[in-house]
């Protein structure tokens, strides 16, 4: 390899300029790039290279020189015009230029705006609205926040909310300050007793009991025994049925009969 910083021995005859965007794989080339960045390598087996970019007004490559490194190193800085000669290779899926020579060029007749390249910002992939989202009200993303601490406020009114929190809160408080403690080799603080809760009188307690049903509400009802007859005798406690019938029905007087003989 030859670096040399005023080419002389190469003619225009033979240098061809090739934009970086025609670049193509295993081609051949010798012309003309910038170096707009170099590094100075050391490989997995030991070996030392360097790695270049090499720019145009189409774009930038990545280039390696692989022999002669020190010197390769030492004929060129960053933002020098270099002439390059080499091939076209691919590492990683990426085009490489894998340079066997290069010259430093003198940058007064070169014009500066063929080597100038910006890279194009990264623009988000923009998605094409959906008719359904045209259609859907604009929402506000403040909107959640103000809902959300309107259901807090309303849920902090309830007083058992209120109270479980503040029982939450005492007990994180209290377990802090023994970590604290702990770790500073102090004794644990002394407990508080808290004060008893008030209790709600409560009124007085009605018992309800059970419905019986059938024979049984039957059987736990007063029993009310009718009245004897004293007219009966002892041993019977009412009338034989064939009696009370006789009562209400007495029977008819049987005409008398005479027998004449």
């Amino acid at each position: 390899m030859s670096q040399t910083e005023n080419p002389e021995t190469n003619s225009d005859e033979r240098i061809r300029k090739i934009y970086v965007k025609d670049l193509k794989l295993g081609e051949a080339i010798h012309t003309v790039f910038r170096a707009a960045r170099k590094e100075k390598h050391t490989s997995r087996g030991g070996k030392s290279f360097l790695a270049l970019t090499l720019v145009d007004r189409t774009g930038e490559v990545d280039g390696r020189v692989f022999d002669n490194v020190d010197a390769a190193d030492q004929a060129f800085s960053a933002d020098d015009y270099l002439l390059v000669k080499g091939k076209i290779g691919q590492f990683h899926g990426k085009s490489q230029v894998v340079i066997d020579r290069l010259e430093r060029l003198d940058a007064g007749p070169i014009d500066a705006a063929e080597f100038a390249f910006t890279p194009a910002p990264v623009v988000a992939e923009r998605t094409t609205p959906t008719a359904q989202a045209l259609h859907e009200p604009v929402r506000d993303e403040a909107a959640p926040r103000v809902h959300l601490s309107r259901r807090l406020s309303k849920l902090l009114e309830n007083p058992q909310v209120a109270q479980a929190l503040d029982v939450l809160v005492a007990q994180l408080e209290k377990t802090i300050e023994e970590r604290i403690h702990a770790k500073a080799g102090l004794p644990p603080p002394a407990r508080t007793e808290r004060p008893p809760r008030e209790r709600k009188p409560r009124g007085p307690r009605v018992e309800h009991k059970p419905k019986t049903e059938g024979h049984e509400a039957t059987a736990a009802a007063p029993k009310h025994e009718p009245k004897r007859d004293p007219s009966l005798p002892e041993g019977l406690a009412f009338k034989p049925f064939n009696a009370l019938v006789a009562e209400g029905e007495k029977p008819e007087p049987k005409p008398e009969t005479t027998n004449n003989g």
